[in-house]
């Protein structure tokens, strides 16, 4: 419930703004000779929708660049228009994970923060082409299903992650101690050879916990690589248990 009044209010006020800003477009821009307003609402309309798209390829390709140059293998997701969206990461190396992960998760937001900047000068001062503002309904509307600290039916937003890695949530301890692993496996060391304790040595979480269901399936692989075939089946009917928690789409985006 709460997830639909957020993405209501949300979509109220962007709509307000985009008729603030097709306003301002259709009273400021002389197309083709002309300021008739109601001959550039089509115009508007369409670059609004264009502007749409800009800021998803912004937002997913902050994700994408940040975390690149936090050695954080960022895994491009499908773009989700009027959704809000995620990205997987495949880190490389187990150091600062909690700060490479937060300046990955949090570089998306950030770049919707610029263009809602830019959206707001290019409406507000007259002097700045009106066409720089129409990625602004939409970067709001991103900005705020993304950053909000919720979880839909596709996963947890950048906003909740965020709040739960900063406040060092069970959860978050959890991924964390799954990002470290991989990492290390990433960088070279084989998974049998793992500490025990980073994926033993964590708090418990409800069955239902994406993060949890993960770390079954990591502690299967684990003790299969160990070659203790009997930990390894335990945690693979246990996995097998916690598969209908999944998010929507889970499997698809990490195949």
């Amino acid at each position: 419930m709460k997830n639909k009044l957020v993405t209501v209010i949300a979509a109220v006020l962007a709509a307000g703004i985009a008729c603030w800003g097709g306003y301002v477009f259709c009273t400021q821009v002389a197309l083709g000779g002309t300021r008739e307003l109601f001959a550039l609402i089509p115009v508007y309309i369409i670059l609004v929708f264009f502007g749409a798209l800009v800021v998803e390829i912004v937002h997913e390709g902050a994700h994408f660049l940040v975390g690149a140059c936090c050695s954080m293998g960022v895994k491009l997701p499908k773009f989700h228009i009027f959704k809000s969206s995620s990205v997987d990461v495949f880190p490389k190396g187990a150091r600062c994970m909690r700060l490479r992960f937060v300046l990955t998760a949090g570089a998306g937001l950030f770049f919707n923060l610029i263009l809602i900047i830019v959206g707001v000068i290019a409406f507000a001062v007259p002097s700045v082409p009106p066409f720089l503002g129409v990625a602004l309904p939409y970067a709001f509307y991103s900005f705020v299903i993304n950053g909000a600290p919720l979880e839909y039916g596709s996963g947890k937003t950048d906003g909740l992650v965020i709040s739960e890695a900063l406040s060092h949530s069970d959860s978050s301890q959890v991924m964390f101690a799954i990002l470290r692993v991989q990492g290390l496996v990433n960088a070279g060391v084989m998974l049998k050879d793992v500490d025990e304790s980073m994926l033993t040595d964590v708090p418990q979480l409800p069955e239902d916990d994406i993060n949890f269901i993960v770390l079954t399936q990591l502690r299967y692989e684990y003790y299969l690589a160990k070659g203790d075939d009997v930990t390894a089946k335990k945690y693979l009917s246990r996995f097998n248990e916690l598969i209908q928690y999944l998010p929507d789409g889970y499997a698809d985006n990490n195949q």
